[in-house]
């Protein structure tokens, strides 16, 4: 005797979404960086750090807006929860990164 649970995950809009979440995290980033000036060793870990994050506060949109309240009628006002959940996400992996190359006290 199996269970089985109506509830199926769309992997491809995950995907998607995780893609587009780290794509603004990098764009976000990019931004910052172009204060900073010039390249150095350092950047790698803050760039690779939040975008994981940014893909992270994709998949969290994902479960959130598509998954769990699929058909709710305050999308707007979940929409923008999840963004500022995404923003949250962004900035926790940003003072992480920095903080792993000493930056962040």
């Amino acid at each position: 005797m199996t269970i089985e649970n109506p509830m199926k995950l769309d992997y491809a809009l995950a995907l998607k979404r995780a893609l587009i979440g780290a794509g603004i995290a990098l764009l976000l980033l990019a931004g910052i960086l172009l204060k900073v000036g010039e390249i150095e060793n350092w950047v790698y870990i803050p760039i690779i750090t939040t975008t994981i994050g940014g893909a992270g506060g994709g998949v969290f949109y994902y479960l959130v807006r598509d998954f769990f309240f699929k058909g709710h009628k305050y999308t707007k006002l979940i929409s923008i929860f999840c963004g500022f959940c995404f923003l949250v996400i962004f900035w926790l992996s940003l003072v992480f990164a920095l903080a792993q190359v000493g930056l962040w006290d």
